[in-house]
């Protein structure tokens, strides 16, 4: 970054409210070229909005963008685009039955109206696909590719057009640890250049590792500014939160011997394109205790969760629950009938409507329930009361129970999803990545509502990808490694090390 160089981006004002909900109040704060600012703040703090704004998305009520210090007035992303402000989303906006050549080149247009010049793209996009250090397979279906492989396509989509701004949502919540440093190296290239980069991210050592400032933010307005060299985690939570972290919940000796759950034995799955999901698996997940899944993505850990849930069957094995003995297997509708509950690890795709009210969503999977279910006609005032009751309870920030749920923060759609799912005391908790993407006292909040299900005699099946959070809450710990799984092994019998041996394993 230059010295004193004029700030790129200059926010001066902007305020932005959904009818009583101020979600931001008078945000001003600089951005310089060549520099990487972090954004920090709880769910709810009001960071999509201003990436909204900033973005081309939504208008703000007030307040002044500035771009080399002149205002500009975005009306969509073209306009954002055309400013050279470019956004990799966290739940990404590509087209599962196009390529991802193709997905390129929508919107783009460089690469033709009619006939697209897709080799002429390949050409062009291969040098910054190699500058990301991540390869990029150019002619595969986006819906067969994994997680973390749609992301890179997504950063890839945006950089081809050589933004001034980049601004990354989440940017690691899908990636693996040893995927992270690539990404990191990334970033420091672009800010080499000039590029100036915004990071919105929950994982504090994100903020700690490549950002130079950080701007915190809290209840729609911007409470701190300041450097990140010198700071510690420790001090970006105090700054984040102050003192009002919670503690988790002291931990209770498991249910000696519990009962099983859930037999898995001897497990294979082959995905719709051929590769192997599933390889042999086979483990039980007992009452009383958190079982941790891990691996990096596309692993085969997204298969297991919904083969558990019963969406999915397995090529050969059988899977064999405690309320139907000899069984092997049942379809989702009698496996949650049967006490279990399913956290999806993408709520968006999965686990919501986002253009249905709280009432709607809270029924997606309430709906047989007697007390919301009279012969078939609804009944609302049980309804409504029961989630009134779980809005409080799980602290959901939302304009009104009449809300829509996309007008909530993510960290407050995974909390309604979280309450729904808990609503009938569920034996067995399927949670896939439940604090993917949340703030430090959100997340903590999750854990600890695992930790009290696990104490009243509940068995949790934890699919996650944060090591660190696994250690505090699970007592055995599994990983999927090329489909293959290892352990489940107790925790006080292995470690880290042994742990991030299984899962480069293949």
């Amino acid at each position: 970054m230059t010295v004193n160089a004029p700030p790129l981006l200059s926010l001066e004002g902007l305020t932005k409210a959904f009818g009583a909900l101020v979600a931001n109040d008078h945000i001003g704060f600089d951005v310089a070229p060549g520099e990487v600012v972090g954004i920090l703040g709880e769910n709810g703090a009001g960071k999509s909005t201003l990436m909204n704004m900033i973005s081309g998305l939504i208008t703000p009520d007030s307040g002044v963008i500035k771009m080399d210090g002149k205002p500009i007035v975005l009306h969509s992303p073209r306009d954002a685009t055309d400013a050279g402000i470019g956004m990799v989303h966290q739940h990404f906006k590509l087209v599962g039955a196009f390529t991802v050549a193709e997905n390129l080149a929508l919107g783009d247009r460089r690469w033709g109206k009619g006939w697209l010049k897709l080799d002429q793209l390949k050409k062009e996009l291969q040098p910054i696909a190699d500058q990301l250090g991540m390869p990029i397979p150019f002619d595969q279906r986006v819906e067969k590719l994994t997680v973390g492989e749609q992301q890179r396509v997504e950063i890839l989509k945006v950089l081809a057009r050589r933004p001034r701004l980049l601004i990354l949502d989440e940017p690691t919540a899908v990636l693996a640890r040893e995927e992270r440093p690539a990404l990191f190296r990334m970033v420091a290239e672009l800010a080499a250049q000039g590029t100036a980069v915004i990071i919105i991210s929950h994982k504090l050592e994100d903020i700690l590792e490549c950002c130079k400032r950080v701007v915190v933010m809290r209840l729609g307005k911007v409470v701190s500014i300041s450097d990140v060299g010198g700071k510690t985690r420790e001090d970006l939570v105090r700054l984040l939160v102050g003192d009002t972290l919670p503690a988790l919940s002291e931990r209770v000796t498991p249910v000696e011997q519990g009962q099983s759950l859930l037999k898995v034995e001897g497990v294979s799955l082959k995905r719709p394109n051929g590769t192997v999901a599933l390889d042999g698996v086979s483990f039980d997940v007992r009452s009383g205790e958190i079982l941790a899944l891990c691996g990096v993505d596309g692993n085969g850990q997204t298969e297991l969760m919904s083969l558990a849930a019963g969406l999915l069957k397995p090529d050969s094995g059988f899977l064999d629950y405690w309320f139907a003995p000899g069984r092997r297997g049942l379809d989702s509708a009698r496996v949650r009938a049967g006490g279990v509950c399913h956290i999806p690890e993408d709520r968006l795709r999965d686990a919501v409507l986002p253009g249905a009210n709280l009432a709607d969503n809270y029924l997606l999977t309430q709906l047989r329930r007697s007390r919301f279910n009279l012969k078939g006609w609804l009944r609302p005032a049980p309804l409504l009361a029961d989630l009134a009751e779980s809005v409080k309870s799980y602290s959901v920030k939302t304009p009104g129970l009449g809300a829509r749920v996309n007008q909530l923060s993510g960290g407050n759609q995974q909390k309604l999803v979280l309450a729904r799912e808990m609503a009938t005391r569920p034996e067995l908790i399927l949670a896939a990545h439940p604090t993917r993407g949340l703030d430090v006292q959100t997340i903590a909040f999750v854990n600890n509502e695992l930790l009290a299900a696990r104490a009243r005699g509940a068995g949790v099946l934890l699919s996650s990808a944060d090591l660190g959070e696994v250690w505090q809450v699970a007592d055995r710990i599994m990983v999927l490694s090329g489909g293959r799984l290892h352990g489940p092994a107790h925790l006080s019998e292995t470690s880290l090390h042994e742990v991030g041996k299984w899962m480069t394993d293949r």
